[in-house]
């Protein structure tokens, strides 16, 4: 399994139906995570650009499914996904990286 964050800018009309009943949608955001096999990590809201944020675990498919549904129900008007290694991942695959980049032979040499 991978960790992503999701970011979603919600809609005109999201906002106009959050400020008319409003309530925490982070809630509604772990519900469809759940439902989808996916394992939430954080929910946020970026005051600064107007974002959903989300932390979760699971799989490219499951991603594709919320973002699908999403999406189609209006919430949102974009949605970005962004996967998450670990910094010590990181620097396990930097080390392998300079093992293996002697081997490589770029198109420009």
């Amino acid at each position: 399994m991978s960790l992503y964050l999701l970011r979603a800018k919600y809609s005109n009309t999201a906002f106009a139906g959050m400020m008319s009943n409003p309530h925490d949608r982070g809630t509604a955001a772990k519900a469809i995570f759940k439902s989808l096999g996916l394992k939430t990590h954080s929910v946020h809201y970026s005051v600064s650009t107007g974002d959903f944020i989300g932390i979760v675990e699971g799989n490219a498919e499951q991603i594709a499914q919320v973002g699908a549904i999403s999406m189609g129900a209006g919430a949102f008007h974009s949605f970005s996904i962004e996967e998450l290694i670990t910094t010590a991942a990181m620097a396990a695959a930097m080390a392998k990286a300079g093992k293996a980049a002697g081997k490589y032979k770029a198109p420009n040499a």
